[in-house]
C-alpha cells in the first residue's frame, strides 16, 4: 500500500508486475499468519514456542511470571475467530482451489492490520520473558519501505532516461 500519489503512480505504470506482485504478497503473508499459531508440535509457532516456555520456564521464560505467560495464551486464545477465518482462506483459497468453500472466510484489512500488531506485541513479550530483548519490528518495516522506494525511484529516473533518449531521437531527426 502507498500513501502518496507520485508513488501510486509508478506502482500503476507498471501494474503488470506490481499487482501480481502485491497478490503474492498478501497471500503469503495470510499463510504465514495461520502458521504463526499452529498447534502442529513441528511447527515454531507463537502457541508452540508458549507451550514450551511454561513447561520450562526456568530455562526458556526465566524473566517471565505464570500469569504474565498466561495472558499471552489468552491473547493467543481471543484471536481464535479469525485464525479460524484464516485457516479457511488458507485450505479454501490459497492452498486448495477447489475445496468446497464452507463458513465464513472473509478477512478485513484492518483485521489482519491489528493482528499484526497483536503478533509483534505478543511475540516481543515472550521474547522479552526469555532474555529480556525486543524485536524492533518498526526497524524492519523502515528498511522494507527505504529499499521499496528506492526501487521506485530507480524506475522513475529510467523513465526520465527513457523519455530523455525518445526527445533526443526526435531533435536529431529533424
Amino acid at each position: 500500500m502507498v500513501d502518496n500519489d507520485d508513488s501510486a503512480e509508478a506502482l500503476n505504470r507498471y501494474r503488470g508486475f506490481f499487482l501480481p506482485a502485491r497478490d503474492a504478497l498478501l497471500w503469503m503473508s495470510l499463510l504465514q499468519f495461520a502458521k504463526v499459531f499452529d498447534r502442529d508440535p513441528r511447527t515454531a509457532s507463537l502457541r508452540n514456542l508458549l507451550n514450551a516456555a511454561k513447561t520450562n520456564q526456568a530455562q526458556l521464560a526465566p524473566s517471565s511470571t505464570t500469569e504474565e505467560l498466561n495472558n499471552i495464551g489468552q491473547e493467543i486464545d481471543n484471536k481464535q475467530e479469525i485464525l479460524e477465518r484464516l485457516q479457511r482462506v488458507r485450505s479454501q483459497r490459497i492452498a486448495h482451489h477447489d475445496a468446497i468453500k464452507s463458513g465464513d472466510s472473509s478477512v478485513l484489512y484492518g483485521e489482519v492490520r491489528q493482528l499484526v500488531e497483536d503478533i509483534k506485541s505478543m511475540y516481543n513479550k515472550l521474547r522479552c520473558g526469555h532474555d529480556g530483548v525486543t524485536t524492533s519490528f518498526d526497524r524492519l518495516a523502515r528498511d522494507a519501505e527505504r529499499h521499496t522506494f528506492e526501487l521506485i525511484q530507480i524506475m522513475r529516473d529510467e523513465r526520465t532516461r527513457a523519455i530523455q533518449r525518445m526527445r533526443e531521437i526526435n531533435t536529431s531527426g529533424d
